[in-house]
């Protein structure tokens, strides 16, 4: 197994910083990049609502990120002390509805939602810990 953590701020600018140490992981791995890239597009989806919403603004907080990689899946825990958020009990986009009938938000939630194999929040010791699951198994290889 291989393990990557890596440690943000809750700055806007680290979420780019944190997807080039990703993707330098991934490929060191032989990810395919299918995989590769949903798990870049739902990090930079959650840690922007995290960085958004999550903290009083001008205060410093620590995001950490955790992938460890097996065989059959990329797993990615994020964990941070911001206010309690659980994305997962976020109303679904309805995507029936025209661009302009639609409410504004919770696309990025929905497509994290679509992406990803398994998704669990739960809030220990005043933190949020999201924990995302991706397969590597029935993806066509790069």
């Amino acid at each position: 197994m291989e393990t990557l953590t890596v440690k943000i701020t809750n700055k806007r600018p680290e979420i780019a910083r944190l997807s080039g140490i990703i993707e330098e992981f991934m490929d060191t791995n032989d990810v395919p990049m299918s995989v590769s890239f949903a798990i870049d597009l739902a990090l930079d989806e959650l840690l922007t609502n995290v960085i958004s919403y999550g903290f009083p603004p001008e205060e410093s907080h620590f995001i950490d990120v955790t992938i460890e990689l097996t065989e059959e899946e990329v797993s990615v825990q994020i964990i941070d002390d911001g206010l309690a958020f659980n994305p997962l009990e976020q109303d679904e986009a309805d995507t029936t509805l025209s661009i302009d009938e639609r409410e504004i938000g919770g696309l990025g939630i929905h497509l994290v939602k679509k992406t990803m194999n398994s998704i669990e929040y739960q809030r220990t010791d005043n933190k949020n810990i999201l924990t995302l699951k991706k397969a590597l198994s029935n993806v066509l290889e790069d």
